[in-house]
């Protein structure tokens, strides 16, 4: 029993956190900014993605700089900038000036992104390390309503959209602040040479309480584990090795499969257009801004449920993933049908119901799941470039989504639009009931999965 990893494990997951309250807060300052600086629909497009963008560069960098300076400075550095970036956007006079700080924002994000993970999964028990690590889609969720509730209560106030924006830095001073507490991870250290030091963490990890026999023990194997899986420095995988060894082909085909098929099916488009979309469709502006709420409440409660879940090897990976991408084509579906008609009563409520099952059933299955099964499926010497890679896979579908999405409703309208949509969450649903692995309690890598 690790005495210390959960509040470790929630320090570290602080970083998803960022991405999530940015995907709330941006929500319900669209509308503000757009009528303050005068923005079309395509600059509003470009506008939101542009972190999207720029946190495939963060996605990109972050491998490299958690093999060479580690887990700990990583993170570090992701929320100086992040900080930096939040009160850059809020003090912009202009489009271009809040493009290029939204842009610098994105590399924290995409930092942040890859390196939760990997601190994550290295820090935590192989029994608990599928719960653990998927804090870090519940720390995002986290992230989200709290953005939403300051967004609700911002609004309407002077200088609205700025103070919303500004509100970043605080959940990025707090992450900075945190992780100057917490050890750096003991695989990276062993990578490094620097066995005392992993040894003295690994000790500090094991519950006092235990017997100094069961603590020996426990400290040995860890090692033991941490040293056959993650090897030296020298043998970490190169970029060469990544793409063509036949060792390495089966992971990054079903890890970067499933990154992408996260984001393609839509959530970001919500997530991020929520009051925009239903505003448009003829909801008023303060029911929009509550259903908003209500999504962040729901996706972090279907998101706890699966974390405590996880772990139970009846249930493991699969289950909440397949459970889950199948409402998620239900719900998908219930919206396309209800914007196919006039607006309405009946059809506001079924499409705000659409809405609502949809980000609660990504909660429970895709959401979690994808960041899990990245930090899992890769073996050691490929897992931090795979993760930037699945990672950058991930956000580059997200960027497609989010930068497309207001010019697929002025083209198909919104019933055509959910309709690629749901025909999108279909071919996800298939391609994991096809070939998603489960590895609950098993060492890390896919071909552990069948007990290779």
């Amino acid at each position: 029993k690790k005495k210390l990893s959960l509040p470790l494990q929630i320090t570290s997951a602080l970083g998803s956190l960022l991405l999530g309250y940015d995907l709330g807060i941006i929500s319900g300052a669209l509308i503000p900014i757009e009528d303050e600086l005068n923005l079309s629909h395509v600059q509003v497009e470009f506008m939101t993605s542009s972190i999207l963008f720029t946190s495939i560069l963060g996605s990109l960098m972050a491998g490299g700089v958690a093999d060479l300076f580690g887990r700990k400075k990583g993170l570090l550095a992701a929320a100086l900038i992040f900080c930096v970036g939040s009160i850059g956007m809020a003090s912009s006079t202009s489009f271009a000036v809040l493009i290029t700080w939204r842009c610098i924002t994105g590399i924290a994000v995409g930092m942040g992104l890859v390196i939760c993970p990997i601190f994550s999964a290295e820090l935590a028990p192989r029994r608990e390390r599928g719960s653990l690590t998927s804090f870090n889609e519940l720390f995002i969720n986290v992230g989200i309503p709290l953005a939403y509730l300051v967004g609700l209560v911002l609004r309407g106030q002077a200088n609205d959209w700025r103070w919303m924006l500004a509100s970043g830095s605080v959940p990025a001073i707090f992450l900075f602040v945190m992780t100057c507490f917490l050890p750096e991870s003991p695989s990276w250290l062993l990578k490094n040479g620097r066995d005392s030091e992993a040894n003295l963490i690994v000790n500090q990890l094991v519950d006092p309480s235990e017997t100094p026999e069961v603590r020996a023990r426990a400290v040995k194997q860890t090692l033991k584990e941490m040293k056959r899986d993650m090897y030296s420095q020298k043998n970490m995988a190169s970029w060469e090795e990544m793409f063509y060894s036949k060792e390495n082909q089966e992971a990054m085909f079903i890890g970067l499969s499933f990154a992408g098929f996260q984001q393609l099916i839509g959530l970001d488009s919500l997530v991020f257009y929520s009051v925009y979309t239903l505003t448009n469709y003829g909801v008023d502006e303060t029911t929009a801004l509550q259903v908003t709420l209500a999504m962040g409440l729901l996706k972090l409660g279907f998101t706890i449920l699966t974390t405590m879940i996880v772990d139970d090897a009846k249930i493991g990976r699969r289950i909440p993933v397949l459970v889950g991408g199948t409402f998620n084509v239900i719900a998908m579906a219930t919206m396309a049908g209800a914007t196919f008609f006039p607006h309405s009563l009946t059809t506001e409520a079924l499409l705000i119901f659409g809405i609502l099952l949809f980000v609660s059933a990504f909660g429970f299955g895709y959401g979690p799941m994808c960041w899990l099964i990245l930090a899992e499926i890769f073996q050691g010497p490929f897992r931090s470039k795979g993760l930037s890679l699945g990672s950058v896979t991930n956000r580059l579908c997200s960027f497609l989504v989010v930068s497309t999405y207001l010019s697929f409703i002025h083209t198909l309208g919104y019933g055509g639009t959910f309709t690629v949509y749901t025909f999108t969450c279909i071919a996800a649903l298939a391609f994991s009931h096809a070939y998603l692995p489960d590895l609950t309690g098993k060492v890390m890598g896919v071909k552990n999965s069948r007990g290779d």
